[in-house]
């Protein structure tokens, strides 16, 4: 810290008197840093800000697999016009074959759904909890700047 870097040049300088302004020079102990209450909070929340997203596309994952279907389906439809011939669609809309495959949300038997549940989203969440936890930790415990 700024206070320890202070202390090593101070305690060089009062060792070696003769050469304290060559040390007072060379042995710089960098920024003094920032003394404000608000800065710690505004950085936990800049921080949390960060995180969210992961921990709402998180929620958004369990919110799909508790929705959908405990049952097996297709997620792919391949939808060809019936009112014209495909080969006419194509040639006036300009589309080609992966544009008449449609996906869409189906069902998901149930060891699929557990499987996604143990293997990643407690995982996830897990570590989420674990990057918020210690990230908050070392924004407010850093230890502050004192000028003894």
């Amino acid at each position: 810290s700024w206070t320890t870097r202070t202390f090593a040049r101070d305690s060089l300088a009062a060792i070696f008197p003769e050469k304290a302004d060559e040390i007072k020079e060379k042995a710089d102990p960098g920024e003094y840093g920032l003394e404000n209450y608000w800065v710690r909070p505004v950085c936990v929340f800049i921080f949390m800000m960060s995180v969210m997203s992961d921990l709402r596309s998180t929620i958004d994952l369990v919110y799909i697999l508790w929705y959908i279907p405990t049952k097996a389906g297709m997620w792919l439809e391949y939808r060809v016009p019936k009112w014209v011939d495909k080969a006419k669609v194509k040639e006036i809309a300009e589309k080609s074959e992966l544009d008449f495959v449609k996906f869409m949300m189906a069902g998901m038997p149930l060891p699929w759904k557990l499987w996604n549940y143990f293997v990643i989203i407690i995982p996830k969440l897990l570590i989420w909890r674990s990057t918020a936890t210690n990230g908050v930790t070392f924004l407010m415990e850093t230890a502050g700047i004192e000028d003894c």
